[in-house]
């Protein structure tokens, strides 16, 4: 049955967005500056628009229906659109800004990327934000395919056609060991990587081929592991204070090795650099906050990498 667009309303759209995003009700209420029985309301009429349940109470909130998740993508894609088209002269300015921007870069793209990004952030008057999804999971990644994020980063491009991706760079990795080991001073062989006891980095993620999980596909290691962890920051820590060794990249490797008593050597095998990609929604590309930030993103890998 096709829909009669003259019997949309079209606050009830946005209405659809907010409880698509939040989950809750009274989340949804608080965000539109509605009361919660007017969202509500809201609700119960666009079940009838869409003849369908759209959302089913739970325990946790309103769960979306098939139908639902069907169509947030074009629904927030027309009100991007509406609202350009409404508003042309509103482009996005730094310095009167407030937006905040959400970006899955994980614990070591909080410690790599997000401080040269505060920095930019400062050089203007506006009170933009930036919300990190540290850890780079199912979850956030679900989030950018529904445009709900601004940003992914991860080491393998996406298959998913509502998806657009640029490659932003390759990773090296390197082995640490804290100073005064007793084994390794100067230099790590490969017997020397064979035997240590390693501490390495545990993820749980369907799709996402960090490096732990290529050196074990692509290298076939056999490692002598004494302790697996979920966050790269953790690692530092441990190898100061025992005699184990770890994998990680080499940025992570330097910033550490100036703050920590850390020596760092090249990895004693063979293996290629590993892309990683920047990943976003086709429907951001007409949003010219998300644009902005994307330029200043790709400015500040240019300039590290020139570095």
């Amino acid at each position: 049955m096709s829909i009669n667009l003259r019997s949309v309303d079209l606050n009830l759209l946005t209405v659809f967005d907010a409880v698509m995003e939040h989950g809750k009700l009274s989340h949804a209420a608080n965000t539109l500056a509605m009361s919660q029985p007017a969202v509500s309301n809201a609700v119960a009429r666009l079940r009838l628009t869409f003849h369908d349940e759209l959302f089913i109470r739970s325990r946790h909130g309103m769960v979306p229906t098939q139908r639902a998740n069907e169509l947030i993508i074009p629904v927030r894609q027309a009100l991007k659109m509406l609202q350009g088209a409404l508003n042309p002269e509103s482009a996005f300015d730094p310095n009167t800004s407030n937006r905040t921007f959400k970006l899955a870069m994980g614990d070591y793209g909080e410690l790599v990327l997000l401080p040269a990004l505060l920095s930019v952030f400062r050089q203007y008057q506006g009170d933009m934000q930036i919300q990190t999804h540290p850890e780079v999971s199912q979850h956030s990644f679900e989030l950018v395919k529904h445009a709900q994020i601004d940003f992914y980063f991860d080491y393998k491009p996406p298959i998913e056609e509502q998806l657009n991706y640029c490659q932003i760079g390759e990773e090296e990795v390197v082995v640490i060991a804290r100073k005064n080991h007793p084994v390794f001073k100067t230099s790590l062989s490969h017997d020397d990587y064979m035997n240590a006891k390693h501490i390495i980095l545990k993820f749980n993620h369907h799709s996402l081929t960090m490096l732990e999980d290529f050196l074990r596909v692509n290298k076939r290691i056999p490692r002598k592991v004494m302790a697996q962890v979920r966050q790269y920051v953790a690692i530092p820590g441990l190898i100061t204070h025992t005699d184990c060794i770890a994998t990680v990249p080499k940025k992570m490797a330097e910033y550490y090795a100036q703050r920590e008593a850390i020596n760092v050597f090249p990895f004693p095998f063979e293996l290629e650099k590993t892309p990683t990609y920047m990943i976003w929604h086709k429907s951001m590309n007409q949003d010219s906050g998300h644009l902005w930030l994307k330029e200043q993103i790709l400015t500040l890998i240019k300039l590290a990498t020139t570095a």
